[in-house]
């Protein structure tokens, strides 16, 4: 198990190796993870519709969507939740602010593409019966209606408890170890309902394909509010209470 500086140390490092990538190996990562949480979500939402106790189907759902998360984690792909950890490099002075946020705003985009793709995959195979589309179609309807204070918030809770488990994940020096310890704090996030701008894009593109009572402005709306929810979740409260820990420890 790694120690609280040898964690800080991969985080940062592994920031700057991300902002001196190329722009298409950060847009190819990025469409893979976009994937990747549709990968995740798709197992979710079939064993929430089929599942006869409801409350048993959105556990084993739970249970199920970290698939994606693992898949990005071990095969070092590139998702704006995660990534927003890696802003530690900027506050260590080890990359500029403006090279990192064109490497996040890069990758955000790729998701997007990313979760495009799996959504008309989706709906032309056919892989969700009626049920399961209704479940989607609710949901995005909540969530493109949903106060934007609580969007907001829901946002911010969300990013804190999925990069926590992504710290958590890179304490381990084996792969079953970041596995083990990142499954949960990703089962508690799903369970939790709070949101994901990278599992939403999934949602919304067949929540639209399928004709959900949803509005274009507020599918943007929510995008927009959700995406600087998980930054400040991600990149102010878990990095940026982290990078203090670390130079307290430090003394510096």
């Amino acid at each position: 198990m790694k120690s609280f500086n040898e964690i800080i140390d991969y985080i940062v490092k592994a920031g700057k190796g991300k902002t001196e990538k190329g722009v298409k190996a950060l847009s190819m990562q990025g469409i893979l993870s976009g994937m990747f949480i549709a990968i995740g979500a798709i197992g979710y939402f079939n064993l929430v519709a089929y599942t006869t106790d409801p409350g048993l189907g959105k556990f084993l759902g739970a249970l199920i969507f970290p698939t994606g998360i693992i898949a990005v984690l071990l095969l070092g792909t590139e998702l704006f939740t995660s990534n927003c950890m890696a802003i530690l490099s900027v506050y260590k002075k080890e990359v500029e602010l403006g090279s990192f946020m064109k490497m996040l705003l890069t990758v955000l985009g790729a998701n997007l593409i990313g979760t495009i793709i799996m959504g008309i995959l989706s709906i032309g195979a056919g892989i969700f019966g009626e049920p399961a589309l209704k479940i989607i179609s609710a949901s995005v309807v909540a969530k493109t209606t949903m106060p934007i204070g609580q969007m907001f918030m829901s946002a911010i809770l969300c990013n804190i408890i999925v990069c926590s488990g992504v710290m958590m994940a890179y304490s381990a020096k084996a792969a079953i170890g970041k596995i083990m310890a990142m499954w949960f704090p990703i089962t508690v996030f799903v369970l939790s309902g709070t949101e994901h701008i990278v599992a939403n894009m999934y949602y919304f593109t067949v929540g639209i394909l399928n004709g959900a009572n949803i509005t274009m402005s507020g599918v943007l709306i929510s995008i927009v509010v959700v995406t600087i929810g998980n930054f400040i979740g991600g990149a102010m409260v878990v990095a940026g209470s982290k990078y203090y820990i670390d130079q307290d420890l430090n003394g510096k």
